[in-house]
């Protein structure tokens, strides 16, 4: 395990290889667990903001759903997304092959939001834990993401470059560098083609 600027990076995040396969998983990450993804109360914010926006994308039930029960609900003092009875995240849509996807990821896309989706979906598999006082990165390894890590093999990508932009988002670019310059010193192949945002 090593530490960044006070953030502690389990072994296998850089160790992983990982690339999602979604014509595979399907999305599973959109539905698979007992909660909805976890979110801060500035998320919650911004995603009630972008309601009138993101509803008409989703599905009769979906939007049953939020008005029923709100956007998220709390389990043991935190915040998760809701979800249709307790399987996929509200703002989900399944198509016609059986792939979830996040429709305020497609509100991002279209130009309609700066807000892309939560951050700890854009993490996923990663997940921010608790550990001696700081935030702990946690490769969490389920079993819906084997698609991902056959990929991942298979094409020779890192878990942490397939996730650079989202570790970006969340510590900024200072504290990428740090981490790519660990990164690339625990490697043979010195040869990391990430660009950054800024």
């Amino acid at each position: 395990m090593i530490v960044i600027d006070g953030v502690l990076i389990d072994d296998e995040v850089l160790r992983a290889k990982f690339r999602c396969d979604l014509g595979r998983c399907k999305g599973a990450c959109c539905v698979v667990g007992e909660l909805g993804a976890p979110v801060t109360s500035d998320e919650v914010e911004i995603i009630e903001s972008l309601l009138d926006k993101v509803k008409p994308y989703l599905p009769e039930a979906n939007q049953k759903t939020i008005d029923e029960k709100g956007v998220y609900e709390v389990h043991q003092g935190s915040l998760f997304l809701t979800t249709v009875e307790g399987r996929e995240c509200v703002f989900a849509t399944i198509d016609e092959n059986g792939i979830a996807t996040c429709n305020l990821e497609k509100l991002y896309l279209n130009g309609e939001s700066e807000f892309r989706k939560p951050i700890s979906c854009h993490l996923f598999p990663i997940r921010v834990r608790r550990r001696l006082g700081m935030e702990a990165l946690v490769y969490m390894q389920i079993e819906e993401c084997e698609a991902g890590r056959a990929c991942g093999a298979k094409e020779k990508v890192y878990l942490y470059e397939f996730l650079a932009p989202a570790l970006e988002r969340k510590y900024g670019v200072a504290w990428m560098k740090k981490f790519l310059n660990v990164c690339r010193q625990s490697k043979s192949d010195k040869d990391l083609n990430y660009k950054f945002k800024s």
